[in-house]
């Protein structure tokens, strides 16, 4: 009687376990999916903002972000540098570092790093990244990152002509658009140009 007891327990506990942990894998199972199949559906907007963010590694300067100047036209992709004293190819400061562009249109201005020390520096950008994620298809940057070391002369400020462009059915109403500058030695810099730099397509090829 005591053996046919525990063996009536045993199947009862038995029991339990399988509905409990049955329930438990549903619920598991009813959350992943609902991750797996929730999808972010961003809107078309009339005006896009667009923020140009920075971050540093081992770079002493800082970059900004400028309107032309107007008094010349600029190629994309111009870059150089000038003279303190001197008349610069860039205008004003472009605000809090954020373009507001329509879909399907596009914006060129220039990246601007000045070099107040007496020594020069090099730098390269790694890619850029975006944000939110769901907003960063259907833009073109044409910016740094093209496989490409830059120097910024001593007592100098270094520019270049970069460009954003939105396709028509570009969808959400904001973007942010980070690019780390990371600053190198003139040996690696030139190491680059003679191997890496010949011999990788950049964005301009």
């Amino acid at each position: 009687m005591i053996f046919k007891f525990s063996q009536y327990t045993i199947v009862i506990w038995f029991t339990l376990f399988m509905i409990t942990y049955s329930c438990g894998g549903e619920g598991e199972k009813t959350e992943h999916s609902h991750v797996e199949t929730s999808i972010s559906n961003p809107k078309k907007a009339s005006k896009v903002s667009i923020q140009i963010q920075w971050e540093t590694t081992t770079l002493p300067l800082e970059m900004e972000i400028r309107e032309p100047s107007g008094a010349q036209t600029l190629a994309l992709w111009t870059t150089g540098s000038v003279k303190e004293g001197k008349q610069t190819p860039f205008g004003d400061l472009i605000p809090e570092s954020t373009l507001v562009l329509k879909p399907g249109s596009k914006k060129q201005f220039l990246l601007v790093m000045k070099n107040p020390t007496d020594t020069p520096v090099y730098f390269f950008a790694a890619p850029h990244s975006a944000l939110p994620v769901e907003h960063s298809f259907g833009f073109k940057f044409k910016c740094l990152c093209v496989n490409h070391a830059f120097t910024v002369p001593p007592k100098e400020t270094w520019y270049r002509v970069v460009e954003i462009r939105l396709a028509p059915d570009f969808l959400g109403d904001q973007l942010a658009l980070k690019h780390n500058l990371i600053g190198i030695s003139r040996e690696r810099m030139l190491q680059f140009e003679k191997s890496a730099g010949s011999s990788l397509p950049s964005e301009m090829d």
